[in-house]
């Protein structure tokens, strides 16, 4: 048979059929040359590079393997720089959370420590600034000002007696709700600040005693 038969069943072919009408058999075609899809030149087969235009050829199934491994390597690329991106922003917020409980360390600590019980010896001769707490009799309030203190200047503040020593509430004395309990047993809990303690007697309510800030004060039913 010739060219214009299939070798397969005989069927006559139409011109540069690639396929049998009527068996389908693949008709073997002229692989000694084609066509560059860049620029239209027509080349060797086998050839990868069109030498007119310089442009990379390859077959339909290598190029469809190649878009896949592409594709697959751009998704790789977007992922990995995703990843690094969010580990890198993991990283630093971590960073900053350690470097933020170490600042708050000493604020946490102070805030877990707890309030040591102490008696009237140690109100004569109380710590600055240490948490304590202890129980007195509020006498009422003074009208005497420390313009030269800490906390000054305040006046009619709280008087709360601890044994024979005085203990003055930073602070109105209205504000303590402590006004209209005197000779009531009062729990305070809070800090001592530095001051001088004098020896003068409670008259007209004018007395030294040691500043304290209260954080809680509750009066004892």
């Amino acid at each position: 048979m010739d060219n214009n038969y299939c070798p397969e069943c005989g069927n006559k072919l139409e011109k540069d059929a690639a396929f049998c009408s009527n068996c389908a058999f693949k008709i073997k075609q002229n692989n000694k040359t084609k066509f560059c899809s860049a620029c239209g030149e027509k080349i060797d087969f086998n050839a990868e590079i069109c030498p007119k235009c310089g442009v990379r050829l390859l077959n339909p199934l290598t190029n469809s393997l190649n878009d896949t491994f592409d594709k697959a390597t751009r998704k790789t690329e977007d992922f990995r720089e995703k990843y690094v991106t969010a580990r890198n922003i993991t990283i630093v917020f971590l960073i900053f959370i350690i470097f933020a409980l170490i600042a708050a360390t000493p604020l946490i600590l102070e805030a877990v420590t707890p309030y040591e019980e102490v008696d009237e010896s140690y109100i004569a001769n109380p710590v600055p600034g240490e948490k304590v707490q202890f129980d007195g009799v509020y006498v009422g309030h003074t009208t005497w000002s420390a313009g030269s203190y800490f906390y000054s200047p305040i006046t009619d503040n709280d008087v709360v007696r601890v044994g024979s020593h005085y203990v003055i509430i930073q602070g109105d004395y209205l504000n303590n709700d402590l006004y209209g309990h005197e000779g009531r047993t009062v729990h305070l809990e809070g800090r001592f600040a530095p001051s001088e303690k004098s020896k003068e007697p409670l008259e007209d309510m004018y007395i030294y005693g040691y500043w304290f800030g209260e954080d809680s004060i509750e009066i004892v039913e």
